[in-house]
Protein backbone atom coordinates (compact mmCIF):
# COMPACT_ATOMS: atom_id res chain seq x y z
CA UNK A 1 0.00 0.00 0.00
CA UNK A 2 1.31 3.38 -1.04
CA UNK A 3 2.20 5.60 1.62
CA UNK A 4 -0.54 8.16 2.57
CA UNK A 5 0.42 12.22 3.51
CA UNK A 6 -0.69 12.97 6.91
CA UNK A 7 -3.45 15.10 5.34
CA UNK A 8 -5.08 11.94 3.52
CA UNK A 9 -4.86 9.48 7.22
CA UNK A 10 -8.46 10.08 8.38
CA UNK A 11 -9.56 8.24 11.55
CA UNK A 12 -12.23 5.35 11.12
CA UNK A 13 -15.51 5.53 12.95
CA UNK A 14 -15.64 3.28 16.36
CA UNK A 15 -17.25 0.65 14.73
CA UNK A 16 -14.77 0.18 11.89
CA UNK A 17 -12.01 0.43 14.70
CA UNK A 18 -13.63 -2.32 16.72
CA UNK A 19 -14.12 -5.19 13.77
CA UNK A 20 -11.52 -7.14 13.31
CA UNK A 21 -10.95 -8.30 10.13
CA UNK A 22 -8.14 -10.28 10.97
CA UNK A 23 -8.66 -12.41 14.12
CA UNK A 24 -5.88 -14.50 13.70
CA UNK A 25 -3.41 -11.68 14.03
CA UNK A 26 -2.71 -10.18 17.65
CA UNK A 27 -1.05 -6.88 16.62
CA UNK A 28 -2.69 -4.86 14.24
CA UNK A 29 -0.73 -2.53 11.49
CA UNK A 30 -0.18 0.76 11.26
CA UNK A 31 -2.49 1.18 8.08
CA UNK A 32 -5.81 -0.43 9.87
CA UNK A 33 -5.25 2.62 12.59
CA UNK A 34 -6.06 5.02 9.32
CA UNK A 35 -8.41 5.02 6.53
CA UNK A 36 -7.77 6.97 3.14
CA UNK A 37 -10.98 9.00 1.51
CA UNK A 38 -12.02 6.48 -0.55
CA UNK A 39 -12.39 3.76 2.11
CA UNK A 40 -14.16 6.53 4.39
CA UNK A 41 -16.65 6.89 1.51
CA UNK A 42 -17.52 3.05 1.23
CA UNK A 43 -17.37 3.14 5.44
CA UNK A 44 -20.56 6.17 5.00
CA UNK A 45 -22.10 4.75 2.11
CA UNK A 46 -22.12 0.42 4.17
CA UNK A 47 -23.35 2.67 7.15
CA UNK A 48 -25.86 4.57 5.46
CA UNK A 49 -27.37 1.29 3.90
CA UNK A 50 -27.62 -0.37 7.57
CA UNK A 51 -29.52 3.31 8.89
CA UNK A 52 -31.61 2.99 5.84
CA UNK A 53 -32.57 -0.69 5.86
CA UNK A 54 -33.12 -0.15 9.81
CA UNK A 55 -37.00 0.27 10.68
CA UNK A 56 -37.87 2.46 13.82
CA UNK A 57 -40.43 1.28 16.01
CA UNK A 58 -43.36 3.42 17.12
CA UNK A 59 -42.27 4.79 20.13
CA UNK A 60 -45.42 6.02 22.73
CA UNK A 61 -46.56 9.59 22.54
CA UNK A 62 -45.13 10.14 25.99
CA UNK A 63 -41.17 9.81 24.09
CA UNK A 64 -41.18 13.28 22.64
CA UNK A 65 -41.41 14.91 26.29
CA UNK A 66 -37.76 13.37 26.61
CA UNK A 67 -35.92 15.06 23.89
CA UNK A 68 -32.90 13.33 24.88
CA UNK A 69 -34.90 9.47 24.49
CA UNK A 70 -36.21 10.28 21.16
CA UNK A 71 -33.47 11.74 20.09
CA UNK A 72 -31.12 8.68 20.54
CA UNK A 73 -30.87 4.94 19.47
CA UNK A 74 -34.36 4.01 20.54
CA UNK A 75 -34.98 5.56 17.08
CA UNK A 76 -32.56 4.58 14.54
CA UNK A 77 -33.44 3.98 11.12
CA UNK A 78 -36.42 5.34 8.97
CA UNK A 79 -39.82 4.78 10.21
CA UNK A 80 -41.46 1.58 9.07
CA UNK A 81 -42.74 1.79 5.80
CA UNK A 82 -43.31 -1.57 4.67
CA UNK A 83 -46.94 -1.67 3.33
CA UNK A 84 -46.96 1.60 2.28
CA UNK A 85 -48.05 2.24 -1.22
CA UNK A 86 -45.82 5.37 -3.35
CA UNK A 87 -49.10 7.53 -3.46
CA UNK A 88 -49.61 6.96 0.20
CA UNK A 89 -46.13 8.81 1.20
CA UNK A 90 -45.68 12.02 -0.88
CA UNK A 91 -42.31 12.91 -1.61
CA UNK A 92 -41.89 15.98 0.80
CA UNK A 93 -42.86 13.59 3.40
CA UNK A 94 -39.85 10.99 2.57
CA UNK A 95 -37.63 13.49 1.66
CA UNK A 96 -38.15 14.84 4.98
CA UNK A 97 -37.98 11.70 6.70
CA UNK A 98 -34.43 10.61 5.35
CA UNK A 99 -33.14 14.16 5.93
CA UNK A 100 -34.17 13.73 9.86
CA UNK A 101 -32.45 10.28 9.26
CA UNK A 102 -29.67 10.91 8.20
CA UNK A 103 -29.02 14.36 9.99
CA UNK A 104 -29.74 12.60 13.11
CA UNK A 105 -27.35 9.32 13.02
CA UNK A 106 -24.97 10.74 10.69
CA UNK A 107 -22.27 13.06 11.84
CA UNK A 108 -19.41 12.50 9.04
CA UNK A 109 -21.82 14.09 6.64
CA UNK A 110 -21.70 18.71 7.52
CA UNK A 111 -25.40 18.83 8.13
CA UNK A 112 -26.16 21.90 6.35
CA UNK A 113 -25.05 20.45 2.98
CA UNK A 114 -27.36 17.75 3.40
CA UNK A 115 -30.00 17.19 0.73
CA UNK A 116 -32.67 14.43 -0.58
CA UNK A 117 -34.83 14.24 -3.40
CA UNK A 118 -37.34 12.18 -4.36
CA UNK A 119 -36.76 11.28 -8.02
CA UNK A 120 -40.12 11.11 -10.05
CA UNK A 121 -39.58 8.55 -13.26
CA UNK A 122 -42.23 6.21 -14.86
CA UNK A 123 -43.89 3.52 -13.06
CA UNK A 124 -42.29 1.56 -16.29
CA UNK A 125 -38.35 2.05 -15.47
CA UNK A 126 -37.60 -1.33 -15.70
CA UNK A 127 -36.88 -3.24 -12.97
CA UNK A 128 -38.49 -1.05 -10.31
CA UNK A 129 -42.16 -1.95 -9.53
CA UNK A 130 -44.77 1.01 -8.33
CA UNK A 131 -43.70 0.75 -5.05
CA UNK A 132 -39.89 1.48 -5.42
CA UNK A 133 -39.47 5.52 -4.40
CA UNK A 134 -36.27 6.31 -5.80
CA UNK A 135 -33.79 9.41 -4.09
CA UNK A 136 -30.94 11.44 -4.84
CA UNK A 137 -29.07 12.02 -1.31
CA UNK A 138 -26.39 14.58 -1.24
CA UNK A 139 -24.02 15.98 0.81
CA UNK A 140 -20.45 16.56 1.80
CA UNK A 141 -18.05 14.62 3.75
CA UNK A 142 -16.99 16.29 7.04
CA UNK A 143 -13.00 14.79 7.53
CA UNK A 144 -10.09 17.20 7.35
CA UNK A 145 -8.53 18.48 5.58
CA UNK A 146 -11.24 19.59 3.78
CA UNK A 147 -15.00 18.44 3.01
CA UNK A 148 -15.66 15.87 -0.27
CA UNK A 149 -18.95 15.98 -2.04
CA UNK A 150 -20.95 12.89 -1.84
CA UNK A 151 -23.57 12.00 -4.22
CA UNK A 152 -26.04 8.90 -4.50
CA UNK A 153 -28.96 7.07 -5.35
CA UNK A 154 -31.25 5.08 -3.21
CA UNK A 155 -34.08 3.05 -3.83
CA UNK A 156 -36.55 2.37 -1.16
CA UNK A 157 -38.70 -0.79 -1.64
CA UNK A 158 -42.18 0.09 -0.32
CA UNK A 159 -43.40 -3.06 -0.13
CA UNK A 160 -40.23 -4.88 1.81
CA UNK A 161 -38.95 -1.72 3.16
CA UNK A 162 -35.70 -2.85 1.97
CA UNK A 163 -33.70 0.33 1.18
CA UNK A 164 -30.47 0.24 -1.75
CA UNK A 165 -27.96 2.93 -1.40
CA UNK A 166 -25.55 3.47 -4.23
CA UNK A 167 -22.62 5.83 -4.85
CA UNK A 168 -23.81 7.92 -8.36
CA UNK A 169 -20.28 9.10 -10.03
Amino acid sequence: MPETRPTERLQPALLDRLIDDEPESRVESRDRRVMSMRQLRGAVIRDLAWLLNSSRKPLADSINDLPQASGSVLNFGLPDLTGLTASGVTPEQMEAMVLETLARFEPRIVSGTLAARVIMEEADTPGRGPAVVALEIRGELCPLPMPEALFLKTEVDLETGHCTVREDK
